[in-house]
């Protein structure tokens, strides 16, 4: 049976809901602050909490599995149960778990997210791509095949970052531009008759200044865009950065400042309104 790629059904999302991607991150000062334990029970309650608060208003989640991962099975077995819920209001599942390495490795890790056999099916990942670009093939034909999205950091808002991503080969492109071009290679033939955006997008922080070289060569990406809110960067921060074109591709990405607005339920909706207003009007 035919599937929905991931790019045409977040569009349609995107347009009914907001492109706006609340991220799921359960850390322990988060945990505290909702009067939570740091245990596998409290990342659970604080991933059904958030969903259950904001409902059928946001297009797509993004939990970060290390959170859940930290408390082993107990943990994995809570991100589930979120995973599930998120995706019964209808929204998308993006797990936040940058994976990277070569080969059955790396089929593996995309089995255990990508398709319906899944372990714990989720509609898009994040991955880390400097083991080669090369190395994600397979992961990419798998999300194809899934009807899934993949997101990997190519330019990330971490300062430590910037040497390697900057770094010049011999072509003179940066790494981080030589990438971009691999990514739009793997988009070729896939995109989307909704946006023009292909299976694989792209991570790029909303903290940075440089970065139109490398959005410039992601034309055919969604861009997950992190930083915004606690990290320092606005909407208008990623209008202005990233240009038009690729701001009407973007998820904006919110993480903390929605989640400390709780465990109110109505703090959080008002904080999560604002924030969808702004997100559709880089779509403007």
């Amino acid at each position: 049976m035919p599937v929905t790629p991931f790019a045409d059904r977040f569009e349609t999302l995107a347009t009914a809901r907001s492109p706006l991607c609340v991220g799921l991150d359960p850390a322990p000062e988060t945990l505290k602050a909702w009067d939570l334990p740091y245990s596998a029970e409290g990342v659970r309650v604080f991933g059904l909490e958030m969903v259950e608060a904001l409902g059928d208003r946001i297009a797509i989640y993004k939990p970060q599995v290390a959170f859940y991962e930290r408390f082993g099975w107990k943990g994995l077995k809570a991100l589930e149960e979120v995973v599930r819920h998120i995706r019964s209001t209808g929204a998308l599942a993006l797990a936040d778990i940058k994976r990277m390495d070569i080969g059955h490795t790396l089929e593996a890790y995309a089995a255990a997210w990508l398709g319906e056999d899944a372990g714990t099916p989720v509609d898009a990942i994040t991955l880390g791509a400097y083991m080669g670009s090369g190395s994600l093939k397979p992961v990419v034909d798998r999300a194809v095949q899934a009807g899934a999205g993949l997101f990997v950091v190519v330019r990330s808002s971490n300062p430590d970052g910037i040497v390697l991503q900057n770094a010049r080969q011999e072509d003179d492109r940066t790494v981080a531009e030589a990438l971009a071009d691999d990514l739009t290679l793997f988009n070729r033939g896939q995109l989307s008759k909704l946006n023009g955006a292909g299976p694989v997008g792209a991570v790029v922080g909303a903290t940075l200044d440089d970065a139109e070289g490398v959005l410039d060569r992601l034309r055919t990406s969604l861009i997950l865009a992190p930083g915004i809110g606690a990290q320092g960067a606005t909407m208008a921060d990623v209008k202005s950065r990233f240009g038009r074109d690729a701001a009407r591709r973007t998820l904006p990405t919110v993480s903390r400042q929605i989640a400390h607005a709780g465990p109110n339920r109505a703090a959080i909706r008002e904080t999560t309104e604002r924030l969808r207003e702004e997100a559709f009007a880089l779509r403007g």
